[in-house]
């Protein structure tokens, strides 16, 4: 069944291509080393460094899995957004390849009924394979993650401590709860010993420690461990509220809920019925239950605990459908078993059809470049809105267009008259901060974002997904003979230039549906769709 698991994530990736602001940093280093090289002052990162920096290990492995696929569709004319794809299922590859080894090795502890269950309940789901080729720190890490489950249902406690070493150091210390309790449970159970667990796990710390510092202060031009800072900007100085808040409970009543959908309410039946997987689900409960301590939650920040609890409700589905042939009422258990796949296909796809809304700005720029030809010569300023929701440099086609992201230039100023085009957010196109252009520029496009959902009893389905303008494509008029883009020179301070997403309290019109930003003037709560956003 390992086709089905690949043809449904390319079915993710198809469906939505373009990559919003938290992915930003992967992804524009992963285009520079593919372009750049090694010509460091090109790269993105040193202009928009992000408010904590992020390793470079992970964007030069996928980059160096797609290089070749980037070649050739270089050498074949093919127009550069196509890399996108490549270096998305590059990645993707690398995540599919662990969780197919981990179905197998789940096949040889819980048997084939349980493996197969696992496939069709990871595929009925929305987060995972959402998440899967998205070039977010979480998905860097998810492959060490899935290799580190893999060797330890098969008892191979060196490769599992190697594996945990990494994709803690490396990649997100806060894994060091999660697979740090994996390790308690080996070692309280005896089978595993203290000495072997330290010979092991601190040469392999102090490799990765070594090698992070090495590649990423050379690439970030200072001293440095990226993910040491990242825990002392989120743990000791507890700044990751700053960008929202959210219920102590909220993992338990929002966020799994909604990554497992109706496979949900199977997990304590896989429990009841299959005591070996009590070591697999509470580890995962247990991390879910520490991370709930720091106050900015985010769905993407538990995704590794889905494939355990999904373990437990693969055993569950595999139990009732076993017991088929045993009454009317084993029967119709059975029937539920199915049932909820449908139930959650259902829900994955109305969660699919809105994340594909949610990236306007990888739209507004797709279609300039439908509307101007290549020889034109066109200058761009996109505005932040634009630059956080699909805009990326594999999304700047032509060599000789300009596109530009300075920002805080104010509606009508002298530096935005010098573009050809300006990409600007706006509700409406009598919105105030266009009426500075009334005269200078025409509205040649307006691109369409997630406004809100609708019940419509007179349609099928009942429920409606509703889009409002938010993005406008200006066409300058009057364009300056010879423009003059000087400012675009100075470069933003470390500490200023944050390509990330603003404070909670200047996102109040903006809500996020599993980490996808989403247009919303009523919300209240960043993290998901709230009563507001829904008209009866």
């Amino acid at each position: 069944m390992d086709w089905l698991l690949v043809l449904c994530s390319l079915v993710h990736l198809f469906m939505c291509p373009f990559t919003k602001v938290e992915e930003s940093f992967n992804l524009q280093a992963i285009h520079d080393i593919l372009y750049h090289q090694t010509d460091i002052q090109e790269f993105d990162h040193l202009e928009f460094p992000g408010v904590v920096p992020r390793t470079f290990l992970g964007p030069i492995v996928v980059s160096v899995i797609a290089a070749p696929f980037v070649a050739v569709s270089r050498v074949l004319g093919f127009p550069k957004d196509v890399s996108l794809y490549l270096v998305r299922f590059a990645l993707g590859a690398l995540v599919l390849w662990p969780l197919i080894k981990l179905q197998k090795r789940i096949k040889g502890t819980l048997g084939k009924g349980t493996s197969d269950w696992f496939v069709l309940i990871t595929v009925s789901q929305f987060h995972f394979l959402f998440y899967l080729s998205r070039p977010l720190p979480n998905t860097m890490a998810l492959p060490l993650v899935l290799f580190a489950y893999y060797y330890w249902l098969g008892q191979q406690h060196g490769k599992f401590i190697a594996c945990s070493a990494a994709a803690i150091l490396i990649f997100r210390g806060e894994l060091a709860i999660l697979l740090g309790l994996i390790l308690l449970g080996e070692l309280l159970a005896r089978r595993l010993s203290l000495s072997k667990t330290l010979f092991i796990a601190v040469p392999s710390g102090l490799l990765c420690l070594f090698l992070t510092v090495f590649v990423d202060s050379f690439f970030w031009q200072r001293l440095l461990w990226p993910e040491g800072e990242v825990l002392w900007y989120n743990v000791v100085l507890n700044k990751s509220g700053d960008w929202g808040t959210s219920p102590f409970l909220w993992y338990f009543y929002s966020a799994i809920p909604r990554a497992m959908g109706t496979s949900l309410a199977l997990l304590p039946v896989g429990m009841f019925f299959e005591r070996r997987v009590w070591p697999v689900v509470l580890p995962a409960l247990f991390f879910v239950l520490a991370y709930s301590f720091l106050p900015h939650k985010e769905l993407r920040f538990i995704i590794y605990v889905i494939p355990l609890l999904n373990i437990a409700a693969a055993a569950a589905c595999n139990r009732l459908w076993e017991n088929r042939t045993k009454g009317k009422w084993f029967a119709l258990l059975a029937l539920v078993a199915i049932g909820h796949l449908v139930a959650n296909l259902v829900l994955t796809s109305f969660l699919l059809v809105v994340s594909r809304a949610n990236y306007p700005g990888g739209e507004a720029l797709f279609l300039l470049h439908k509307m101007e030809s290549r020889e034109s010569n066109v200058t761009v300023h996109i505005d932040v809105l634009a630059a956080q929701t699909g805009i990326s440099r594999f999304g700047q086609l032509h060599n000789n267009w300009i596109y530009d992201k300075t920002e805080n230039l104010k509606p009508g100023s002298p530096e935005l008259r010098m573009f050809s085009h300006l990409i600007v957010e706006a509700k409406s196109k009598h919105a105030y901060n266009l009426r500075p252009y009334a005269e200078t520029h025409e509205i040649v496009a307006h691109i369409e974002g997630f406004s809100h959902i609708r019940s419509s009893y007179n349609h099928f389905p009942p429920i409606r997904i509703k889009t409002k303008p938010c993005l406008f494509i200006l066409k300058n008029k009057d364009l300056p003979k010879e423009p003059d883009f000087s400012f675009m020179l100075r470069k933003q301070p470390v500490e200023a230039a944050e390509e990330s997403l603003p404070p909670a309290a200047e996102y109040d019109n903006r809500i996020q549906l599993d980490g996808e930003v989403l247009l919303n003037e009523n919300s209240t709560d960043i993290p998901e769709l709230n009563e507001n956003s829904i008209d009866e």
